[in-house]
């Protein structure tokens, strides 16, 4: 009868483990939403990084939370992952940009506008907030191209 019962349990973990494998290859599989790359002609702030001017790629992953995180890459080496703090469904006639705010003698990145998947938003850092409320603004949009997947 433990006999039984003991390959019951393990019968059923077995079948429990291969369910998690084959979920979370296809969860993994849905989550990188899309790839691109851009060209920064200047060194500009996102998230707590600033990137110096160059040639980027990039992936935005969708989270297990439905929030939105996007890894950055010059070269071989991830230099930056930012996480969108809003999405909206945005313009589609709009090619695809970053949008950048120049202030102060600085650039940052606001936010992410894709075709495929509308506006990514991402917060200024705190020690920026007051500064740039109060500075005028000239908002530029750098080319992004993008390989949904």
């Amino acid at each position: 009868m433990k006999k039984n019962q003991s390959l019951r349990v393990v019968k059923n973990l077995v079948l429990a483990l291969a369910g998690a494998f084959i979920l979370g290859g296809t969860v993994k599989a849905q989550g990188s939403a899309c790839e691109g790359k851009f060209t920064l002609p200047f060194d500009a702030q996102w998230g707590g990084v600033t990137l110096p001017s160059g040639d980027y790629t990039f992936m935005l992953d969708s989270t297990a939370l439905g929030s939105y995180v996007v890894t950055v890459v010059q070269g071989q080496r991830k230099v930056a992952m930012v996480m969108a703090q809003a999405r909206s469904q945005g313009d589609s006639a709009r090619a695809s940009a970053l949008i950048v705010r120049h202030s102060g003698g600085r650039a940052r990145i606001d936010s992410l506008h894709l075709i495929e998947l509308g506006d990514f938003f991402f917060s200024a850092p705190k020690a920026e907030g007051s500064q740039i409320a109060s500075a005028p603004q000239l908002i530029q949009r750098i080319p992004v191209f993008t390989s949904g997947k």
